[in-house]
């Protein structure tokens, strides 16, 4: 799909596509779509689109409608801080699907946008929130070079004891794959924990990398800590290369658990990085930040992603 079909769909569906440029490459934000981010590369949209989810509204009677994209989105997603399950069966909430985020800043090549976003958590607890997306893009030698800072500000007026929530920034990065598709990560020097079915057929070691197939049959989700320092696709049926790295958490903030585990369930061990394979024919880079261990009101939680994209 090219650029200008992503933006007719998103307009005539009145979802507000704002674009950032910069030489041959841009991102599409739109801000009616869970302000979800879109990488171009070469003029050409290289994320995952599907116009469904701008055609259609997402509830708990007609299910999900996955726009693709980059999404930001609170983690984790399940266990008895998660917020996937508050309703009793997963769900994305929809403080999130009808969020309306709005321009805060923009130059030719940068945005920020933020919306508003109530969250329940598995226990019934209330979380007042505020999304903040801050992203960049930038031509550099005929490589596309993307900047974000996702945030969640905590708007609540009350302080929540630590052991009573968790809650971070989660950025998901869709891409449609096909069979000659990989995935690539830093060795993580520990035994890879699944979300889902095992992933040990699927991965190949050589020391210091790891290289993951895509599988057409399975859901598969890689839990990665921080030392696995990269997660990327390689697509040779477009000649690309794309790469992500996540920073360092600040101080005052600690890594979370992501897992898609019941609502009763307690977090595991911590993630930095994530990779996920839906059988469906796209896979996810994801990155995602940290937690303080107590959260004050106005506490403000961010995670800074770097996005490369180049041939392979």
């Amino acid at each position: 799909m090219s650029i200008e079909q992503l933006l007719d769909i998103c307009q005539s569906c009145g979802r507000q596509p704002v674009m950032i440029s910069s030489g041959n490459s841009a991102v599409i934000a739109v801000l009616g779509m869970e302000g979800r981010l879109f990488y171009c590369h070469n003029r050409e949209l290289i994320s995952l689109f599907r116009p469904e989810a701008a055609q259609n509204i997402s509830t708990s009677e007609t299910g999900y409608f996955n726009p693709g994209g980059d999404g930001l989105w609170p983690a984790p997603e399940g266990t008895r801080f998660g917020y996937e399950y508050s309703t009793g069966s997963w769900r994305v909430p929809a403080a999130i699907t009808s969020a309306r985020y709005e321009v805060v800043s923009q130059s030719s090549n940068s945005l920020e946008i933020a919306a508003e976003i109530d969250l329940v958590n598995n226990q019934q607890l209330g979380i007042p929130c505020r999304f903040i997306r801050k992203v960049s893009v930038d031509d550099v030698d005929g490589q596309t070079v993307i900047r974000q800072c996702d945030a969640i500000e905590y708007t609540g007026a009350c302080e929540l004891a630590g052991g009573t929530f968790s809650i971070a920034p989660w950025s998901l990065s869709q891409f449609k794959v096909d069979d000659r598709t990989i995935a690539r990560f830093g060795n993580p020097g520990t035994p890879i924990r699944d979300l889902y079915m095992p992933s040990s057929g699927l991965l190949t070691f050589d020391g210091s990398t790891v290289t993951m197939k895509h599988d057409p049959v399975n859901r598969i989700q890689l839990a990665l800590p921080e030392k696995s320092s990269f997660v990327e696709l390689l697509m040779p049926e477009k000649n690309l290369q794309i790469t992500r790295t996540v920073s360092p958490l600040a101080e005052a903030l600690l890594p979370v658990d992501i897992a898609d585990y019941p609502p009763e369930a307690d977090p595991a061990e911590p993630v930095r990085l994530s990779i996920y394979n839906d059988p469906s024919g796209f896979m996810e880079l994801e990155t995602v930040g940290g937690c303080t261990a107590d959260l004050i009101p106005g506490t403000l939680l961010e995670m800074n992603t770097l996005n490369v994209i180049k041939a392979c």
